[in-house]
């Protein structure tokens, strides 16, 4: 029924066009067509003449009501360093564009006007005027070259890349249809190496674990920066050509297959002190109709992440959230993300790890043995109770049925040592424990010979002796049952204990 509608009024429209042209030609018989050309002449020049200022004055004014809205103007002041010279060229480039903009329409409707059809005025033939040909070139060309050179400036001074002595974040974006990889480094700050063809289900990016520089990596939801840090991204494709843009940030680069591209920037402004600029207008202090909480437009604003290139059919989707925020904040942010980190959670000791069957600790799991002695070892120095001054050296380990260390006991002990030179005034309990399998006697002598090979370790890196005292207890006092490997495991230990009374030399 629609579409039978739709064509009765095309047919309508038509029949209404041709009975027009038919009174058009009945009109010119009766009047003359040259009084009627005329007369229409006339007519279309005044029109255009008013459409002249109509568009123009509504084009300026929108524009400057509409401006609180638009990159560059209002509250949308660039949120990054390099973004002031970006907005500087638009600025120029706008003015410059707007008086040409201005003349050019003024000109072609009044001249539509002025020389309308006039029986009654006969044309000149006009070859050429060498005067307004070298205006109209070099005026332009004059024009075109401070636009050109002055944004060569600015592109040589923002795509510089960073020197190796400047301390920048770098990270990479990998843009795939329908979304982005966002990869950050490690405590070590460097992103690791990759290869295409290492991709599959659980390594998206083809990450090399062979490379130490891996093992720390870890992968974010959402783009979170540091106020005030120079950042460097990493741009690159999985798939087709996308394009890494941050609007208020003033950066667009494409992602391309193969060929990685990157960007510079340094974030001056956090989203929240974004949101308190946009809060001065009154743009912005309406409620928001995409909100179900009913919050108001300022209070919603999100810095985003896009994809300016049309990369498929769900282009859409590619869209993310990204948070500035202090170096405090991203850095407890930071904290919390790298303990992601995909190597440590998902692929050490698997099948996929190449390093599996490494007789020894990787970096990160030597870092991380160092930092949980300082933890606990400073956290029981800390507290005036005693439930937390002991705890169980967990990575000291033995040579089965013997007091001889194991060649991965020494991270612990080193760290303690380190630890206790830096704290001269501590003295500390060494407990050696076994499990209940054979002798009683045997483990307790065992138990005992085992405290004191942790003591000659610490001794032999620098501790007194006289702030150590060793001690073997046997089977006593187990941890787990004794009935199962695992149990027995956990009680096969050393103990480190601070002797209460000690104190810092802080102190």
């Amino acid at each position: 029924m629609t579409t039978l509608i739709v064509l009765l009024c095309v047919v309508l429209l038509f029949i209404i066009v041709v009975q027009i042209s038919r009174v058009r030609e009945l009109s010119a018989k009766l009047r003359g067509e040259e009084e009627l050309e005329e007369r229409a002449t006339n007519s279309a020049g005044r029109w255009l003449m008013i459409f002249m200022v109509g568009f123009l004055v509504i084009t300026s004014v929108s524009a400057f009501y509409y401006k609180n809205y638009m990159l560059g103007y209002g509250p949308h002041e660039s949120a990054s360093v390099h973004g002031k010279l970006i907005d500087q060229m638009f600025n120029w480039t706008l003015i410059t564009t707007y008086i040409v903009f201005f003349a050019t329409q003024i000109l072609l409707f009044w001249y539509s006007y002025k020389y309308r059809y006039n029986k009654r005025r006969k044309a000149q033939f006009i070859s050429h005027n060498n005067t307004v040909e070298i205006v109209w070139t070099a005026i332009p060309a004059v024009v075109m070259a401070f636009l050109v050179i002055s944004g060569l400036d600015a592109w040589n001074e923002i795509m510089g890349d960073v020197g190796t002595d400047e301390e920048v974040l770098e990270i990479e974006a990998t843009g795939y249809q329908f979304a982005w990889i966002l990869r950050y480094p490690g405590a070590d700050g460097i992103l690791g190496r990759k290869n295409f063809r290492l991709i599959d289900a659980t390594n998206q990016l083809g990450q090399d674990w062979t490379d130490p520089r891996n093992h720390d990596d870890f992968i974010a939801n959402n783009l979170v920066l540091p106020v005030g840090q120079k950042i460097r991204v990493r741009i690159t494709s999985k798939d087709v050509l996308h394009d890494f843009y941050l609007p208020q940030f003033r950066v667009k680069m494409d992602a391309v297959p193969g060929i990685p591209t990157y960007f510079i920037f340094t974030p001056e402004k956090t989203t929240e002190e974004y949101r308190q600029e946009l809060r001065k207008y009154p743009e912005y202090n309406v409620i928001d109709p995409d909100d179900d909480e009913g919050r108001m437009r300022w209070e919603t604003f999100e810095y985003e992440l896009a994809c300016a290139e049309l990369c498929g059919v769900n282009h859409w989707s590619m869209k993310k959230s990204m948070d500035v925020v202090s170096m405090e904040e991203f850095t407890t942010w930071y904290e919390k993300e790298s303990a992601k980190a995909l190597y440590q959670t998902s692929i050490r000791g698997t099948d996929a790890d190449p390093l599996k069957d490494v007789d020894d600790y990787l970096p990160f799991e030597i870092d991380a043995i160092r930092q949980e002695f300082n933890t606990s070892a400073d956290d029981a120095l800390a507290t005036a109770e005693t439930d937390d001054d002991t705890f169980v050296l967990e990575y000291v380990s033995f040579a089965t049925g013997k007091a001889l260390l194991t060649e991965r006991s020494r991270y612990q002990l080193e760290e303690a040592a380190k630890w206790m030179k830096a704290h001269p005034t501590v003295n500390v309990d060494l407990t050696g424990y076994t499990d209940s399998t054979g002798d009683a006697d045997a483990n307790l002598n065992l138990s005992e010979a085992r405290a004191i090979a942790v003591l000659n370790f610490l001794k032999q890196n620098g501790i007194s002796s006289t702030r150590m005292n060793a001690v073997g207890l046997g089977a006593d006092n187990p941890r787990e049952t004794n009935d199962t490997e695992e149990g027995r495991a956990a009680n096969r230990r050393t103990e480190f204990t601070i002797l209460p009374g000690a104190i810092t030399t802080d102190s």
